[in-house]
Order: structure tokens, then sequence, then C-alpha cells
């Protein structure tokens, strides 16, 4: 049977999916839409859960390969509370599935707003790749495991790839500046099986810490902000332990009062601008409260998970890879049977995924 690893370890060959088959996936909406897509002013991404982070890792990357203004919200606030609609706007939603109901709800009505929408998902015959006006494959196929990582993974890469691909159309990403994108994506493919295995032996050692604290507080900047959210919500839904995450500036303006010994910070660290906030934290939650690692450049001592940072502009995922090993390892190694866990009783009070009203009456 496929394990959550086996998914991990899938994920390099996604993404030469994706950079071999990128021409054909993008080509077809530059034929239906190369007109508004060359007016288009500003990005919104719109999706839940993984597709949400995935959402948020990507946005700062987005910017700087399109020179368009990229935004994320929530699908409940695009419904519920947005009431500014921008013009020039192209609206990407993003379910891996294709049936998050609220996000296919979002669909609905920024085409009723007459925005130009394009959905990302794992298929063209998804209930929301069918309900967009432009669709894009997400290249992660069927993933066998709902903590998804290879979705994850995917999206992020396909979102700044779209990115790119408008930039070059709105003549504002030159093309030395894509090729070198596209070589960062082919270093990051390359290098990600070795951050595995650093991973795993890496919790071989220091999985104990983790796994006798209160709660895993995942802390980066920039796009790691994202990928420190999406550590977050692994490591709760899949080994079940509290995890939260922060933005490294903003987790030293009140968090920090209330960390204590019993609380694992898991700093992720890219070597940049923030570098020397990043190295302080660490140090200060393994001098002080002996329960702080560092995950990526310039790490501390033995205890941390050092780095090859070669991904460039997807580096990121070399740090997404690290903290879905840890995820599945801190289930695995206290002894949680992922095969036999079943949130079946949740569907009686509430389903994330339930059909549309149009799905029942067309039925």
């Amino acid at each position: 049977m496929v394990t959550m690893l086996d998914c991990i370890k899938r994920v390099p060959a996604h993404m030469d999916w994706i950079l071999k088959h990128r021409k054909e996936t993008f080509a077809p909406i530059w034929k239906k839409s190369q007109a508004e897509l060359s007016q288009v002013q500003e990005i919104i991404l719109i999706g839940s859960g993984t597709s949400s982070t995935s959402a948020i890792t990507a946005q700062s990357l987005m910017e700087r390969v399109s020179g368009l203004r990229v935004s994320t919200i929530l699908p409940a606030d695009y419904m519920y509370h947005k009431t500014i609609m921008p013009p020039h706007v192209l609206y990407v939603f993003i379910s891996q599935t294709g049936t998050s109901a609220m996000t296919r709800q979002a669909i609905a009505k920024a085409k009723k707003q007459g925005g130009l929408t394009l959905t990302i998902s794992q298929a063209a015959d998804t209930p929301a790749a069918q309900e967009a006006d432009l669709f894009i494959n997400m290249g992660c196929g069927k993933e066998e495991w709902p903590m998804r990582t290879i979705g994850y993974s995917s999206s992020v890469m396909t979102l700044v790839l779209l990115a790119a691909e408008l930039g070059r159309l709105q003549g504002k990403l030159e093309i030395p500046d894509y090729e070198r994108i596209i070589r960062d994506a082919e270093s990051v493919r390359d290098v990600i099986p070795d951050v595995i295995r650093r991973a795993e032996k890496w919790m071989d050692t220091d999985r104990r810490t983790m796994l006798r604290s209160d709660c895993l507080i995942f802390t980066g900047s920039g796009a790691l902000a994202g990928v420190a959210m999406e550590a977050s919500v692994k490591v709760w839904e899949t080994p079940q332990i509290t995890s939260f995450y922060y933005e490294l500036e903003e987790g030293t303006h009140g968090p920090n009062f209330g960390y204590s010994h019993r609380h694992c910070i898991i700093v992720l660290n890219d070597g940049g601008v923030e570098n020397d906030k990043a190295v302080a934290l660490a140090r200060y939650m393994k001098n002080e409260m002996n329960n702080g690692f560092m995950i990526g450049a310039n790490t501390i001592d033995e205890h941390d998970l050092p780095l090859d940072l070669t991904g460039g502009l997807f580096e990121c995922l070399q740090f997404a890879a690290a903290i879905q090993v840890v995820a599945y390892r801190l289930a695995i190694d206290q002894g949680y049977d992922l095969f036999h866990r079943s949130h079946g009783n949740m569907q009686k009070y509430f389903d994330s995924h339930k059909p549309l009203d149009i799905d029942r009456d067309e039925h």
C-alpha cells in the first residue's frame, strides 16, 4: 500500500512532469484568453486548506516574476466579506480535487461579476475545473492521501510558473530571467530526494524533543511563512500534535512572551534578509528554553537540520519536503496507524466538499 512518505518521495517526479508539459499546459489558456490576460493588472488567489497555504507561499514569488500585484483570500471571505472588486483581475481558484464547495461558490460569484476565472486542479474534469473560464493542470495526479504533500508542492510550482508566463506575455519578464526560473525549478526537483534523506536522518535523532513538547510552533519569513503555515497544518492533521505558525517578525510581537520550555519552536531560515532574526530566535529557544531547532541556512548546532539551498526561486519547496517528512515521522514514530484513521463521523456535522445545489438539481 502507498504510504504518505511514498507520496512525498514522488514530488520530484511530478515537478518533472510540470516542467516538461508546461508548454501544453499554458498554450490553451493563452490561445483562449490572450487579449484578456494581457490586460490583467492583479492576480487574486482563492483556495482553502493546503490550497490556501500554497497560495500564501507562492504569493511573493509570483509578484516578483510577473510584475503584477498578487493577493490571497479565503473563499468564505471572498463570498461574504469582500466588497470591492477591482477591474482587470485574474481570479485563480486552487482546488486539488475540484470539489471544495465554497471555492466553487466563489467561482460562480466571480463569473457573475464579470471576472476572468482560472482553476488549478488535478484534472480537467473536476467540477471546479469545468466551472471556471480557464483550467491549468496542477500536475499532482490523483494523490492517495488526504494530507496533501504532492498537491502542495505542485500547486506552488504551478502558480509561480503561471506568474512567469503572465510576465512574459505582458513583457515584464525577459527571456533570460524566465530561463533562470526554469533552471531553479529543475534544481529544486533534483535536490529534494537529498532533503528527504536528511530529514529522515534528523528525525531519527531529534524527534523525541518534538514528541515530548506541548506543541510545535513553526516560523519563517516571506515564502517560508507560507511553508510554516503548511507545516502547522500537516503536523496537526497527521500526527495530531497541536501546532501553530507565525510569520517570523510577527512571532516576536507578543507570542514570544508566551514561549516556554514546553513549546518546540522550529525556525525556517533561508539565510536572507531576516537571517539575523531567525538565528537570534533559534538561539534564544535553545539557550533559554532548551527547545528550539533551525531548518535551512546558518544552523547553530548538531541538533539542527542544515539544507544546501540550491533551489533558487523555488528553495521554499526544499523546506516543504523537510516539514512533510517531519509530519509523517511524528505520526509513525508515536505509533499512529494512518491507514485505519477515519473521520467519517465529521460528515454528520459538516462536509466542506459536499455537492452544490446545482449538482443536486442536475441529478
